[in-house]
């Protein structure tokens, strides 16, 4: 009877090699999908981003077109804006 035992202890644990493995499978498989899925979906972002980026660059660059002078005062201005907080805010630490 122990070989019978035997027998069937082998069979139970080779089934359940057996599951664990379809089980691998298809984790895998669901895993595979959505990398793909994120992948994609990352890719149409950058691609959405990049387009939105070179529109604004080119409105940008017909804006400094129209109108220098008031483009460059504005960074002027932003600039000076900028090196007054860092001058304050390093001001304040000493």
């Amino acid at each position: 009877m122990n070989n019978a035992a035997f027998a069937r202890a082998g069979e139970q644990v080779r089934d359940n090699i057996t599951e664990i493995a379809e089980r691998a499978r298809d984790i895998t498989s669901l895993v595979r999908e959505q990398w793909d899925d994120t992948y994609h979906q990352v890719k149409k972002g950058t691609r959405r981003a990049r387009l939105a980026a070179l529109e604004s660059m080119e409105g940008a660059r017909k804006q400094i077109k129209a109108r220098p002078l008031r483009s460059a005062a504005a960074v002027a201005g932003g600039a000076f804006a900028i090196g007054l907080l860092t001058g304050i805010a390093i001001g304040r630490r000493r």
